[in-house]
Order: C-alpha cells, then structure tokens, then sequence
C-alpha cells in the first residue's frame, strides 16, 4: 500500500511505499494550483496554460509532456501524455456511510482499464489517502500525482457547487 504524507498546511506532500519516499512534491503558493513534484532524478511542474484556462500542461524540466482537460460534457479532467498517446480518467464513489466522508477513486486508461485506486477519507480533522497499484508499472509512478491532481480538481469543484451563493 502506497500513503500520501502532506505537511505544512498542503503545501509538501511525499509518496511513500514501505518507509520509502518514491515522489516529493510541492505546492510553491498556498492559493496556486501549480504543483512541483520530483520523481525518478527528474523534476516535473503542473501548470495551469493560463489565467482564464481550465487546462493544465504537465513539464518534465521544460519539455511539455501532456495535458489536462476539461470535459464540459462530462464534467471531470482527462489526461492524455504524449509519449503514449494514452488518454487517463478518474471515476469516484462513495464508500462511507451517510456521515463519513470516505470515497473510491479509480484512474482509468481509456475509459475502462483501472491503472490505480485511491481510497480518500477524511477522519479526526485530517486527510488519509492511500493508493493502490492495480496495473502501474514502477516506471510510470508519476500516474499517482496526476490522478492526485484530477482527484483534487474534483474535490474543489464539488466544495463551490455545494456552497450556497448570496447577493
């Protein structure tokens, strides 16, 4: 079982397997959705493509190695890497009971092969999550941030559409 260790208030993050830091990571602005993560001697950078966009280009150095985007009709993110010219999905459900905030998150190549699931709960004023490798190979950890990353744009938009709206 991989464990996702976050740190100062969800700005540092690691992935951990068996007392093994596989991923570090870095969130530089507490209200930037940018993230800076380092796998495999290499650094990577999610990015937003601009200010009014709601895609996101994912770097390794200054290269440009896949997207983010967004499917109105669906409502959720896709990813599609370019060196594989796969496309990555997250499909969610609940798992918890009515009052418990626990949810199944599966990344999905192609729309229908699980590559990995996320368990997500929320107990005791903190987050756990941890994740399990269904069909991901070791060289391909980096799938974890990124179904993190669909993961938490999914979360955010079900906080704003569950705020009420005043005015």
């Amino acid at each position: 079982m991989i464990k996702v260790n976050i740190e100062k208030n969800n700005k540092d993050f690691q992935i951990i397997e068996k007392q093994e830091v596989l991923i570090r990571g870095i969130k530089p602005k507490w209200y930037s959705s940018q993230i800076n993560f380092f796998y495999n001697s290499r650094t990577y950078q999610i990015k937003k493509k601009s200010f009014w966009s709601s895609s996101y280009n994912i770097f390794r150095g200054s290269k440009i190695i896949g997207v983010f985007n967004y499917k109105w009709k669906t409502g959720g993110y896709s990813l599609i890497l370019n060196d594989s010219n796969k496309a990555y999905s997250l499909s969610q459900s609940n798992t918890g009971g009515m009052w418990r905030i626990e949810k199944l998150y599966t990344l999905l190549e192609d729309g229908t092969k699980p590559v990995l699931s996320i368990n997500y709960s929320f107990k005791k004023w903190k987050e756990n999550i941890e994740i399990e490798k269904i069909d991901l190979s070791n060289s391909r950890l980096d799938l974890i941030i990124y179904g993190l990353f669909i993961m938490r744009r999914m979360q955010v938009a079900e906080s704003a559409a569950a705020s009420p709206v005043y005015g």
